[in-house]
């Protein structure tokens, strides 16, 4: 899934309003960072790593320093933009962009 920087990070679900977000920058209180998905099934998000599992439009994560693992919805991916929504009782979404190589 390749490298993703992130850009904000939202309260709720968000996918209605795709395009509004594709200009933005990061303005984030929550700062700037990586998310690098590597093709042995490892990830590396600021200075946390661990494994993940891809499922259809779910996302398992299982940081190394934590003994529980964390499901994403896949709210949208295409070759350019990323949305990542928690699955909670208060989702949140992570919108990222992908890196240029």
């Amino acid at each position: 899934m390749g490298e993703w920087e992130f850009v904000e990070v939202y309260e709720g679900v968000v996918i209605h309003n795709i395009d509004t977000l594709k200009t933005k920058e990061n303005s984030s209180k929550k700062g700037t960072g990586i998310l690098t998905f590597y093709d042995d099934q490892t990830f590396t998000s600021i200075d946390l790593k661990g494994g993940y599992q891809k499922e259809r439009n779910l996302l398992k994560l299982k940081y190394i320093t934590d003994k529980d693992t964390v499901l994403m919805k896949i709210s949208y991916l295409n070759r350019n933009y990323l949305l990542l929504s928690s699955i909670s009782e208060k989702p949140n979404t992570w919108f990222y962009r992908k890196i240029k190589n």
